[in-house]
């Protein structure tokens, strides 16, 4: 048996000669490091400096204090009480004498003359015990730290979920309120002839059509934030001309754009690329990040919409002139729920979830979405995405924003809590 020095033990013996018999014995036949001490005092003195796992001791030491007040003082002091006691004796040993021992805090008891077989067989059942009790100590600690660490996650996923729901509450009560507060005047204006004002109606009615795609655009997002949790959210790829599909979702906002004085600009390197894609995703995914850059961006300031193709990539940037993010809150923008101002001081409206779609959606695509950004000066958002090809079973789309109604619903429920 190796029990190596990771096991101390102290020998207590106030006869020099059964000190050296016991030492000799343990390290004859035990692999660990033996202490020995002739007096209590010292005894008490090496416990201070050392660690010890054993302690082998005489009871009828006749010097300072015998072996059962020893024991009692050890038993008493918080850095020893754990200590097993073994103790020694030479004189018969009655169910008083055992009680006592016992009482005190002794785990075993060995006569003298010393018996070598026993004693050594004794020591390697206790050291046995004392592994056991050290691996359940480190198991329990790596227990202790995984509760820690689960707890914290619970308290984070929990202040989580509390601002979700202060959001998501929030999203839904606005334009909630708004549409409410336009009914009312639309009924006001019908039920009073003399105050009837076709454009004031119509100004109600489009600010309903607007805050009703902000619900729309609020509902889909939570939908597939749920089905891409559950693993119920797939793609549905077809080839298309990338380049047609990035210039065209940017030529339909430009004029929007120009509603805030705000100038979109798109530019790429090559005029066509076959590309095996989600279309309504990519739609998705440029409307979005054009989307946050209007919001941003205050009047007068630039976007540029760039196109690259880098070797085996599709590079499509989005970049403003607008307000910037602040370094210290770059590492949240893409969290779900997580915004860059608080919700009661935020100067424009978002439920923190479109941009945790846009990086779901790019890595679905088995790519990627970086964010370069300096506060006051304007940020860049990059998607980088894999160039691959369908197979001949996929329909090649031609893409066209022009005849296809669908898309200027998709941006007028994008670009809903944007107000012109």
């Amino acid at each position: 048996m190796n029990m190596t020095s990771l096991y101390t033990i102290l020998v207590v013996d106030d006869d020099e000669n059964n000190l050296f018999t016991v030492k000799t014995l343990i390290k004859e036949y035990i692999d660990a490091n033996v202490l020995i001490a002739d007096t209590p005092k010292k005894a008490l003195q090496e416990l201070i400096k050392n660690p010890v796992d054993l302690i082998i001791l005489d009871v009828q030491m006749k010097r300072e204090m015998d072996g059962f007040e020893l024991a009692k003082i050890i038993k008493e002091r918080k850095k020893t009480e754990h200590i097993p006691i073994v103790f020694l004796t030479g004189a018969y040993i009655g169910e008083d004498f055992k009680k006592r021992g016992f009482e005190i805090g002794a785990v075993d008891y060995l006569t003298k003359p010393i018996d070598d077989f026993l004693l050594i067989n004794r020591i390697n059942v206790y050291l046995k015990l004392i592994e056991k009790e050290r691996k359940t100590n480190i198991l329990l600690q790596k227990q202790t730290k995984e509760l820690k660490r689960a707890k914290e996650m619970s308290e984070a996923a929990n202040e989580a979920k509390n601002i979700f729901f202060a959001n998501i509450s929030h999203e839904f009560k606005t334009p909630l309120n708004i549409l409410l507060g336009s009914s009312q005047m639309i009924k006001y204006y019908l039920e009073n002839d003399k105050f009837f004002n076709k454009e004031k109606i119509k100004s109600n009615v489009k600010t309903q059509v607007q805050n009703c795609y902000r619900l729309v655009r609020l509902v889909n997002n939570l939908l597939d934030i749920t089905k891409m949790d559950s693993g119920n959210f797939t793609l549905n790829l077809s080839n298309c001309n990338i380049i047609d599909v990035v210039e065209s979702v940017t030529l339909s906002v430009v004029e929007l754009a120009a509603s805030k004085n705000i100038e979109v600009t798109f530019d790429t390197n090559v005029e066509e690329l076959n590309f095996c894609c989600d279309l309504d995703a990519i739609e998705r995914i440029v409307l979005n990040l054009l989307s946050n850059a209007i919001k941003f961006t205050p009047n007068g300031g630039n976007i540029f919409v760039n196109v690259k193709v880098l070797d085996k990539l599709i590079q499509i940037s989005v970049k403003d002139s607008g307000i910037g993010i602040p370094k210290d809150k770059q590492q949240v923008i893409f969290q779900r729920f997580k915004q860059v101002d608080n919700l009661f001081t935020r100067s424009c409206e978002g439920s923190g979830i479109g941009l945790n779609l846009v990086k779901s959606l790019v890595e679905m695509h088995g790519g990627n979405v970086q964010l370069k950004s300096e506060y006051q000066k304007g940020s860049e958002f990059i998607v980088e995405i894999p160039i691959r090809e369908g197979s001949s079973e996929n329909i090649t789309q031609e893409y066209s924003m022009n005849n296809s109604s669908t898309v200027i619903k998709k941006i007028d429920i994008e670009f809903s809590d944007i107000y012109f």
